[in-house]
């Protein structure tokens, strides 16, 4: 033991979460509406990781502890992409239903990240729109909060870290999918006991979905043409056979991601092998209710935001 305290509190957590949330709801769109390169710089490093960092150095707990920095093996570096890959058009097809969902209100709204022109303006992309929230949210997510809700047991900390992580996006469009990744994620950092497997496995899913953007931009399509051919059919059923076509690929790719996520190592020191010590359980009412009432304060936010996007949607 090195004298530290061993993590934050599942209070201490949620609140700073949900400061956090509010940084990046208003300082965060800020800049990034701005430019959205530096902007996302400024989200990730500024308003995430430095914060995180910090708070953890200044109450005094082990970096290396609470954020599981540990070494991954050759054959798990090895495997983490290949499952990230074939769990790719799940997170898909999760957001397509919701996509499919809220296209009864309306024409969705695009994403606000730019398309790659160049192999520079790719490369800049996969360090900023790929590596920096892989490292960053990582950090926060996989590592610091993560680790508060242990005290819940591993399942539970799992789940809760992956529906804040999901929220955390602030954009109802973008919700099931993130909180798929968050479980997935969260699983391979217990499984592998490393924080450094998590942020592979997330700048892995960016990479993807950056390079997918790049090639559909260079591929030359003509979006008005293709809005022509679309327009034959309504916009909820061509939403619905997308959904159905990713539903069909998520299912072959889903297979492989689970054969190889039973073949990815388990550290000797993973979590997964032990009886992880439980908080006794609340007996007071008020007690759960201010352990949990930033989270309260994060749910009215959403639903604000999401009524919002769905007013945008009807426009």
């Amino acid at each position: 033991m090195d004298g530290k305290k061993k993590s934050p509190s599942v209070f201490e957590i949620n609140l700073f979460y949900l400061v956090i949330a509010i940084l990046f709801i208003f300082i965060g769109a800020y800049v990034q509406k701005k430019d959205i390169y530096s902007g996302l710089v400024i989200t990730e490093y500024v308003l995430i990781l430095l914060p995180t960092i910090l708070y953890l150095k200044v109450r005094g707990y082990s970096l290396k502890r609470v954020l599981k920095l540990n070494k991954l093996s050759l054959k798990q570096v090895l495997l983490i992409p290949l499952i990230v890959l074939l769990s790719y058009p799940i997170g898909a097809f999760l957001n397509a239903i919701m996509a499919l969902i809220l296209s009864t209100f309306g024409e969705l709204i695009p994403p606000p990240l730019p398309t790659p022109t160049s192999g520079g303006s790719f490369f800049i992309g996969l360090l900023i729109i790929a590596l920096s929230p892989g490292i960053c949210e990582e950090v926060m997510f996989r590592g610091m909060l993560m680790k508060a809700y242990d005290r819940k047991g591993i399942k539970n900390s799992i789940i809760f870290s992956a529906i804040l992580f999901g929220v955390f996006h602030f954009n109802i469009q973008n919700l099931l999918g993130p909180i798929f990744l968050g479980l997935l994620f969260g699983y391979i950092v217990y499984k592998t006991n490393s924080i450094y497997s998590s942020i592979l496995a997330h700048t892995t899913n960016n990479a993807i979905a950056w390079t997918l953007t790049y090639f559909i931009g260079k591929s030359g399509i003509d979006p008005s043409k293709a809005k022509e051919v679309s327009m034959q059919m309504p916009y909820t059923v061509q939403m619905a056979l997308g959904a159905l076509m990713l539903g069909g690929i998520a299912i072959v790719t889903g297979t492989g991601a689970y054969f190889l996520l039973k073949a990815l190592p388990k550290d000797k020191n993973s979590l997964l092998n032990e009886n992880v010590k439980l908080e006794k359980k609340e007996t007071s009412e008020k007690s759960l209710l201010i352990q949990y009432s930033p989270i309260i304060g994060i749910a009215v936010i959403y639903v604000v935001i999401t009524f919002r996007i769905i007013k945008m949607i009807q426009m």
